[in-house]
Order: structure tokens, then C-alpha cells, then sequence
């Protein structure tokens, strides 16, 4: 299926092939902020990737217990699969949280859900916009760059005492660096389109799937204008990389 979104007053018309998640323009490819940050190193992940594995493996072998060889081999390879069983889960529960959220801002009055852990998460951030006063003015908009040719989908915007903010709301267990660099990104083509909307800054809401809660906020402009400088370093670079793919080698 093919997505199309019309911008900047109809002179822009973005593609999304949902088959094989490619972005284009104007008949040439657009890279997505999230795939631009995908070059940066997440250590992170590989440490809890190989946790995972031995998690698994510690609660299959049994001290003093002997096992064949396809027995170990089935052990092996459940363990190394259980990082993405894990991801594929939370990445369910994150999937609810963020619909739910994306309902009421768009004022369709979702229905509380059932789960304790996601009962929690919603309450803490219903008290996040009752204590703050917030006031959503549009939820799951397209941006896209025609000076540097990016494209992504901001989770809201939002105003806290009268003042605008580029708003991303994440389901991981901590707010991370790249997030950002990620709502830098989101701001200046969103400002790009309309020069007229002027931004306090960017937040990040933290909506965790084990009923945690907390936000950041990023108000000083020299730090925004080093988020995005950061940002089109991973651009570039993403890029290059996809354009590596194309090259082809003379074999002799």
C-alpha cells in the first residue's frame, strides 16, 4: 500500500510504500529521521540483548542435570531468540500505550484499559497534563525537509502556559540521547513549513510500560541548534551508507 500526504500547501507530495517502508519525493528517496538516527552506536541494547540469552539459558540447564546434544542446541538457539521475543512484547505493550495516548489527544476518549501496568502509565501521565495545565493542538503529524530532504512523524504539539512545544512521547525505559537529537529534527522541518509558529522548545514524555512516568524538556536554542547539527551528521552518514549499496565492484 502506497500513503500519500500533501505539504507545504500542496506543493510538496511525500510517498510512503508501506511494503517496503521507503519514503520518496519528487521520484527520489527520502530518508526518515528514525532511519538517520539508526548509524548512531546503542551499547544499550547489546548489553541487554546478551542478558537476555543468558537469562534464558540460566532458567533452562539445571545443575547436575545431563543433556544431549539437540537438547543444549534447542536451549542455544531459544536463548539467542529470546532478545527478540522480549522486544517483540514490550514492543506490543508500547504499541497500546502510544494509540491510547495518540486517542485523547486527538479528543476520541479511549477506554481505560485492563492491564494494571498500562492503568498506571496513563494516570501518571493524566496527571502530567492536568498539573501542567497542557493543551494538545494536533497529534501523529508529517514533517518533512525540502532543504535537507528527511522526512518523519512528530507524536503532537502541544502548549504548557501559553507556550508552543514540539512533543515526542516514548514507551522505552529512559529517555536517551538520540531522543534529542530525533524532536530537533521534528522542530526545524516542522518550522521549515511554518516559519510562523514560534517554539519554546521540544519535550519528551516517557510513558513507561511498567507504570513509570517522566518528561524533559529543552528550552535553550544553542543546544537545539547542536541537537540538529548532530542530527544532519547522522543524515549524511545514513546516506552514504545507502548509496554504498549501490555501488557496484569490478571482479576480475
Amino acid at each position: 500500500m502506497i500513503i500519500k500526504t500533501t505539504l507545504y500547501n500542496g506543493e510538496v507530495e511525500l510517498f510512503f510504500e508501506n511494503f517496503r517502508h521507503q519514503y520518496t519525493c519528487n521520484n527520489k528517496k527520502v530518508t526518515s529521521v528514525t532511519q538517520a538516527l539508526s548509524v548512531i552506536n546503542k551499547p544499550a541494547l547489546v548489553a541487554w540483548a546478551a542478558n537476555m540469552a543468558v537469562e534464558y539459558v540460566s532458567t533452562q540447564i539445571e545443575p547436575g542435570k545431563s543433556y544431549d546434544e539437540l537438547q543444549l542446541q534447542a536451549i542455544f538457539e531459544a536463548g539467542r531468540k529470546n532478545h527478540y521475543n522480549k522486544k517483540q512484547e514490550a514492543g506490543n505493550l508500547g504499541t497500546f500505550v502510544h494509540k491510547w495516548v495518540e486517542q485523547y489527544i486527538k479528543g476520541e476518549n479511549p477506554a481505560m484499559p485492563v492491564n494494571e501496568a498500562l492503568q498506571e502509565s496513563i494516570k501518571r501521565f493524566m496527571t502530567w497534563v492536568e498539573k501542567h495545565r497542557v493543551t494538545f493542538l494536533l497529534a501523529e503529524q508529517q514533517i518533512y525537509s525540502r532543504k535537507y530532504n528527511y522526512t518523519g512523524t512528530l507524536d503532537f504539539i502541544c502548549k504548557i502556559d501559553g507556550k508552543m512545544y514540539i512533543g515526542d512521547l516514548k514507551t522505552s525505559s529512559g529517555i536517551y540521547p538520540e531522543y534529542l537529537i530525533q524532536t530537533a529534527a521534528y522542530r526545524f522541518a516542522r518550522v521549515e513549513e511554518y516559519p510562523e509558529e514560534k517554539y519554546e522548545g521540544q519535550l519528551i514524555v516517557r510513558v513507561g510500560k511498567d507504570g513509570t512516568f517522566e518528561f524533559a524538556v529543552m528550552r535553550d536554542e544553542a543546544w537545539f541548534r547542536r541537537m540538529f547539527v548532530a542530527f544532519m551528521a547522522a543524515l549524511k552518514l545514513q546516506e552514504s551508507l545507502e548509496a554504498i549499496k549501490e555501488f557496484k565492484v569490478d571482479r576480475e
